[in-house]
């Protein structure tokens, strides 16, 4: 089902499977923000990453002397949300451990996804509640993609993001769906970064370390900025399709892909969050567009 909230300046629609965004609309510039998903590049469009980032060594994790399969990015980005709150300009849908869920991942929880309409400020909050009796481990992303080019007769070329500090960065590199535990380097001293189809030749660029709140994506075509604002999260994506891909992904993650040689161990995973009995972990971005 799709479910949608407006105001004056936006109309959004949100899918209950995977409470996935589906599109972001200006009403008064008339134009569409979200990429619109299409197999021959991503047939996604913002999935929500829960309980895990990336892929893990053979798509699977050890756990109390139990070998568990997991897929890339998890199995929330595949299940149905039910609907807990709706008004005119928010959304708050919700997932919990199901049969399914408890063959990939034998802990109990409940996930909460709210979008919230502000004037030209679309606010993602993520909470996390462990419902069961032991310290339960797990990561959590979004991964919104946007439109780039946005207008008709332009280029990615025309485009260049912009931190919001001048930061000095590697890009952690990725091959054959895990990182490689090598980096290049990604900024020296410089808080813009253009944009082309040779970036993502060889899979996201993954961040950590940065000092940025956040990043902005420009061009030199026509006015239009999209900031995505991302306090607090310890990792970052930024991801198109191979094949260029006519869209670009800022994605605010909370842990990351393993790397080629770790151990399956789940203890020894790097990035989870370790979450008490009966706690609840929250987090939000927001998404302004102009």
């Amino acid at each position: 089902m799709i479910y949608q909230i407006k105001n004056g300046q936006m109309e959004v629609r949100i899918k209950s499977k995977g409470a996935e965004l589906t599109s972001i609309h200006s009403s008064t510039e008339n134009l569409e923000y979200l990429w619109q998903g299409d197999p021959v590049w991503w047939s996604g469009q913002s999935t929500v990453l829960f309980p895990i980032i990336g892929g893990l060594p053979g798509n699977g994790y050890q756990y109390e002397g139990k070998t568990w399969n997991l897929d890339p990015h998890g199995f929330a980005r595949k299940s149905e949300f039910d609907v807990v709150e709706q008004s005119e300009e928010k959304l708050v849908l919700h997932m919990k451990e199901s049969k399914e869920s408890l063959e990939q991942y034998p802990f109990m929880f409940d996930l909460l996804v709210h979008h919230e309409l502000k004037n030209n400020v679309l606010v993602q909050g993520m909470s996390v509640m462990n419902r069961g009796d032991q310290v339960m481990p797990f990561s959590l992303g979004a991964h919104p993609g946007f439109n780039c080019p946005l207008l008709p007769g332009e280029l990615m070329d025309d485009y260049w993001i912009e931190f919001e500090q001048k930061e000095t960065l590697e890009r952690r590199l990725k091959a054959a769906g895990m990182l490689t535990g090598e980096t290049v380097p990604f900024l020296n001293n410089a808080n813009i970064k253009p944009l082309s189809h040779s970036i993502f030749k060889n899979d996201a660029v993954i961040l950590k370390n940065f000092h940025s709140n956040w990043l902005e994506i420009h061009n030199k075509k026509n006015k239009h900025v999209i900031r995505v604002e991302f306090p607090g999260f310890t990792d970052l994506g930024i991801w198109s399709a191979a094949n260029d891909g006519p869209f670009v992904c800022i994605e605010p993650w909370f842990g990351v892909d393993s790397t080629h040689g770790d151990s399956q161990e789940l203890m020894k995973k790097e990035g989870l969050i370790w979450l008490d009995p009966g706690k609840t972990f929250d987090c939000s971005y927001k998404m302004i567009f102009t």
